[in-house]
């Protein structure tokens, strides 16, 4: 994907009105531009998704997606990156996940966003979209909310952890049976984020119970022992050394 910074001759360059028609005509049934609100001006998406290969600056990252507020850009530089290839239009059930995401699922883990940028990024490659179709509304939701349950359940009990795939699993199950009685985006993801923060508090307790109840039997076991007394050590000492003098 070309770098989405341009020159200043480019940036002086002005966008006929023949070229974006001409554009928007040639796209009208490729997605995602044909799922894309639009005028006699051009796409008017509310998020762009753009992508560096740049590394500087970037901790063990090694590919950068970001998003593009349509509101940041006038009309001619929304159009030009869209054009150009280097900012992929997003249609809205993707930026219902990001208007949740970029506000609500940063304040429970920072890398939910970016990781979910990720996903939406291999969702609009052509190699993946099955001829320009696009994918299903609870598939994205889906996807976009694994990122942050499955973040969560490696941080409490490691990766690839039979605790850690047990909160998935059951995870699975639930967002399945909710995506048919609710259809926002983030309150699917509100609901799966309790879901794994009760399941993650069960999977403590019980533990801890365990645990508990291994140190009961544990210290049972040794109290039932009783020690021989001092006196009938000693006795039992002289006893057998008097059997034995006796021999």
């Amino acid at each position: 994907m070309p770098h989405l910074f341009v020159s200043a001759d480019q940036a002086r360059m002005k966008l006929s009105a023949t070229a974006i028609k001409t554009f928007m005509e040639e796209h009208k049934d490729i997605y995602p531009h044909n799922d894309i609100p639009t005028t006699r001006q051009g796409h008017h998406p509310k998020w762009l998704l753009s992508m560096s290969r740049n590394k500087e600056g970037q901790v063990s990252r090694q590919l950068g997606h970001y998003v593009i507020g349509a509101s940041c850009l006038n009309h001619e530089n929304m159009q030009k990156p869209i054009m150009d290839g280097d900012g992929v239009p997003l249609p809205a059930d993707f930026a219902e996940v990001l208007d949740s995401l970029e506000t609500w699922g940063v304040t429970k883990h920072s890398c939910w966003l970016q990781k979910s940028l990720m996903a939406m990024h291999e969702c609009l490659k052509e190699d993946n979209m099955h001829g320009g179709v696009a994918p299903k509304k609870m598939r994205l939701f889906h996807d976009s909310v694994l990122q942050g349950i499955q973040r969560k359940a490696e941080m409490e009990f490691g990766r690839k952890s039979a605790d850690c795939d047990k909160i998935l699993e059951n995870w699975n199950t639930c967002f399945w049976v909710r995506c048919r009685e609710e259809h926002s985006f983030f309150c699917v993801a509100c609901d799966s984020m309790h879901c794994a923060e009760e399941m993650i508090e069960s999977i403590h307790a019980a533990n801890n119970a365990n645990i508990y109840s291994t140190a009961t039997i544990a210290h049972n076991t040794t109290a039932n022992v009783v020690p021989e007394s001092p006196l009938s050590t000693v006795a039992s000492s002289q006893s057998f050394a008097g059997e034995s003098t006796h021999e």
